[in-house]
């Protein structure tokens, strides 16, 4: 690693949103929402389980001390962006909590839910402020697995109080009533960042059946500072949980394929700025789940499912400035093409730009009921394009509560664009932005949005 990193972040406060795989007749949630970030302090915060190795140097503490005593001054951070409008079409609860109704028809796919509800502080905007980085807090270290979160809870998206009788881990900050935590990382585990980083996504399942939209994103902040909730973040992992509860044996366990976020390795591993990891989305247990007159205790009841969040690395990181920036974080597009503006505040600066994006509503063939050719624009130049056809036959069997059609045909008449129990794809093109305002074009093919539907994206940039 080297031993000098700048970080500049321009990010869009947004939130999350559940996603229903049922019909427009049931789904589990509304047809869009928001829900505000987490905050949390790290429960792995203290010490780091690998810090003290000798190959590391002396104890751990070298991490810190050493390589960290050239740190630059940790810049300003910027105003946080314009907050949009959060939640306002998300008041589908009472449809989410359809029961086994909502997991009816031939591809079973509803809208998104509003993550949080009201509770969406977070809300959605354009460009948002910036934070920028000192210089040169990345330490050479050991890559290594390390745990951010171990079976974190997801309490009701719709919730507007606390959990009643639950206390986080300690240093983990709790936001938006229990649907979404974040956890600092310390500098023993930024040590542990390697080159080819990648996120371990777990979920345990109780008491909600449904496939909900989570997602996995960071905040990075002053030294010494707490995150707020309507801090800048940037989204790192979208995922979509499956359908299954806590009565399904082994199968209420399911370990998500590692997902590649190496380009954000440089980044997390600066040592120069406090860097908060936030996972959640909210969880809708209802009136006839699986936990409904089953005798369990009200604490068991009010969790809709756990998470848990590995980072794996296993190769050295290289040293070296990085610059992150984001367009639009986590907005729910009903115009196409969805612009972003990646403002760099330097020189020309290489990198990758990378688009996460899927397509919701369920309502008069809506977007989750297809898949579309997308092509990325940057400046003017097209610099990549995709398909978002996914085949969801392989998920299946991490389904049992649903509705088996969802996951057949997928590539024929019964299209998709993102699986319960898998991850959301997300796509990176190498480009090099010019100082100033760089235009952000993401298009889509078909380009009509039925009413009801939307394509929530996030697009960012990093170097190296």
């Amino acid at each position: 690693m080297g031993n000098r990193a700048l970080v500049i972040v321009i990010v869009v406060a947004g939130a999350l949103a559940c996603a229903e795989s049922v019909p427009s007749s049931a789904g589990a949630g509304g047809a869009t929402g928001t829900a505000g970030v987490t905050g949390a302090a790290g429960t792995t915060g203290a010490g780091g389980t690998t810090g003290g190795a000798g190959t590391t140097g002396a104890a751990g503490t070298t991490a810190t001390t050493g390589a960290a005593g050239t740190i630059g001054a940790a810049g300003t951070l910027g105003a946080a962006g314009t907050t949009g409008a959060g939640g306002t079409a998300g008041g589908g609860g009472t449809t989410g909590a359809a029961g086994t109704t909502g997991r009816g028809g031939a591809s079973g796919a509803g809208g998104l839910g509003a993550a949080a509800g009201a509770s969406a502080a977070a809300g959605r905007g354009g460009e948002g402020g910036r934070s920028t980085g000192g210089a040169g807090g990345t330490v050479a270290g050991v890559p290594a697995t390390f745990k951010i979160f171990d079976q974190i809870p997801q309490f009701g998206m719709y919730a507007t109080s606390n959990p009643s009788n639950y206390t986080p881990p300690t240093g983990v900050l709790m936001w938006n009533y229990g649907s979404f935590f974040v956890a600092k990382l310390s500098a023993t585990q930024q040590a542990q960042i390697g080159s080819d980083l990648s996120a371990r996504i777990t979920y345990h399942a109780q008491c909600d059946n449904y496939d909900r939209l989570a997602s996995v994103f960071f905040l990075l902040e002053p030294k010494g500072q707490a995150p707020k909730t309507t801090d800048p973040r940037i989204e790192l992992v979208r995922f979509i949980t499956p359908f299954s509860d806590y009565n399904r044996g082994a199968l209420a366990t399911h370990v998500y394929p590692n997902a590649d976020i190496a380009t954000y390795a440089t980044t997390l591993a600066d040592q120069s700025r406090d860097v908060w990891i936030g996972i959640g989305g909210g969880s809708n247990p209802y009136d006839g789940d699986p936990c409904t007159n089953a005798g369990v205790a009200p604490e068991f009841r009010a969790i809709g499912y756990k998470f848990s969040l590995e980072l794996v690395s296993s190769k050295p990181l290289a040293g070296g400035p990085a610059t992150t920036l984001t367009g639009i974080y986590y907005v729910p597009a009903t115009t196409i093409p969805v612009t972003a503006t990646l403002d760099n505040p330097g020189g020309s600066v290489t990198g990758h730009v990378t688009v996460i994006v899927s397509g919701h509503g369920s309502a008069a063939g809506g977007d989750e009921y297809r898949y579309t050719q997308d092509t990325v624009t940057v400046n003017g130049t097209q610099v990549g394009a995709f398909s978002t056809m996914i085949n969801c036959a392989s998920f299946a069997s991490f389904s049992p509560d649903g509705n088996q059609g969802i996951f057949q045909n997928n590539t024929g008449g019964n299209p998709r664009n993102w699986c319960p129990g898998a991850l959301v794809p997300s796509h990176t093109y190498p480009v090099t932005l010019t100082a100033g305002a760089n235009r952000v074009s993401l298009g889509i093919s078909p380009s009509d949005v039925p009413s009801g539907s939307y394509y929530s994206t996030s697009i960012n940039f990093s170097s190296p």
